[in-house]
């Protein structure tokens, strides 16, 4: 079982949106809603398993850039995924 994947060139919808099932929070590009213009390319999906107060999102300004932040007792990590 996986916590986090980091997927490139995601399938997108007529809905700006991809496929994932219910097991999973799906993070795309900050400007994903706000910019339609733009091509996502990278999206990052996490675990439902994992709490949500134990990870974040950090905004960047690139339909290329996806950065999710989780923490835990051991400290801080931060997963870029860069397409």
């Amino acid at each position: 079982e996986y916590d986090i994947i980091a997927l490139q060139e995601p399938h997108i919808n007529f809905l700006r949106n991809t496929r994932a099932n219910h097991r999973w929070h799906v993070l795309y590009p900050s400007h994903h809603h706000t910019s339609p213009q733009t091509r996502t390319r990278a999206c990052i999906f996490v675990n439902m398993s994992l709490d949500t107060n134990h990870w974040k999102q950090i905004p960047f300004p690139s339909s290329d850039v996806v950065i999710v932040q989780p923490t835990s007792p051991f400290g801080t990590c931060t997963i870029l995924n860069i397409y």
